[in-house]
């Protein structure tokens, strides 16, 4: 958990990650995964694209581990507020494993 973004990337947005050629589409932000002590908040989750989501598989990563946009997913007010709870939702996970 490495902290709470300032943005996150639209859902639908299309991304490249480090070391790899194969295109993602984000479907999820702010993903809880695990239980206990492997519990783990990910910037993102994502299908593979074209293909979309196979056998109930998601790929989860960071930012960080972006290495290129290739297109920023639709935004609108709606999703600026989605982006405060996500945003608010996360920091009260990181204070919640922290005490």
């Amino acid at each position: 958990m490495d902290g709470v973004l300032e943005k996150y990337l639209p859902l639908g947005s299309i991304v490249v990650l480090n070391g790899s050629v194969k295109k993602l589409m984000i479907t999820a932000r702010g993903v809880l995964t695990g239980e206990g002590e492997n519990r783990r908040i990910y910037d993102y989750g994502a299908a593979l694209y074209p293909e979309g989501v196979m056998d109930e598989k998601m790929l989860f990563f960071d930012q960080k581990d972006i290495y290129r946009i290739v297109f920023e997913g639709y935004t609108d007010m709606d999703d600026e507020i989605m982006n405060d709870t996500i945003k608010k939702w996360v920091k009260s996970k990181i204070d919640e494993y922290n005490t």
